[in-house]
């Protein structure tokens, strides 16, 4: 089991952002955050064992932010550790596979986690993935819409293969964290931290 860092030496930093990944398996959750992050898209990966986290470093308006995405194991038997890790996360992207209704049913399921699990109104948003599989569609837009119409959280679709919404998905997210925190009194302010080494400061922008 991943502990978190201990954000070692180098670079300071303004806020740090937890988020997690959540959502079945095969989803494409990995794909999204190697994408995110590394600007990496290998077709296949292998899938997730427990939890791993990427990190980045953002500008968000005049913040510098480390991001420290959480990617989730979606098979059953690892869904407990995964659970251990929401009652410290600011935020979830809740993903589903365009291409696979089952996926999108489950999405129930893990808002109820969230629910359960995370702090009250800890951000969340909601993402199709795979737009880049449009003629296999199974889930329309308008299905997807109106589910997070119906739970009040951000809707998007993206593609980790082709790049479409990725950054904005997780910086769009991570703006309206800054902004809570800035609400309540920058309590999550952690200037005196730093950062890993060779970790690089990317402006904050979107495919």
């Amino acid at each position: 089991m991943y502990q978190e860092d201990d954000d070692s030496i180098n670079e300071t930093y303004d806020e740090k952002i937890k988020l997690m990944v959540i959502g079945e398996t095969r989803v494409g959750k990995t794909s999204l955050i190697k994408k995110y992050t590394k600007d990496e898209f290998g077709g296949a990966y292998l899938t997730t064992v427990g939890i791993d986290f990427q990190e980045k470093i953002i500008k968000i308006d005049d913040k510098t932010v480390k991001l420290q995405i959480w990617d989730t194991a979606g098979e059953e038997r690892f869904r407990n550790i995964a659970k251990n890790y929401f009652h410290t996360s600011n935020g979830f992207l809740l993903v589903y596979d365009i291409s696979n209704k089952e996926s999108f049913e489950k999405l129930h399921f893990w808002n109820e986690q969230i629910k359960i699990n995370a702090p009250e109104n800890t951000r969340c948003i909601v993402i199709g993935n795979k737009t880049d599989l449009n003629d296999k569609r199974e889930v329309s837009q308008i299905e997807g819409e109106t589910f997070s119409k119906e739970y009040k959280i951000g809707f998007y679709e993206t593609s980790a293969k082709e790049g479409t919404n990725v950054n904005k998905v997780f910086e769009d997210l991570a703006s309206e964290i800054i902004k809570d925190f800035k609400k309540n009194g920058n309590k999550n302010k952690r200037s005196s931290q730093v950062l890993k080494k060779n970790t690089k400061v990317q402006k904050k922008g979107c495919c």
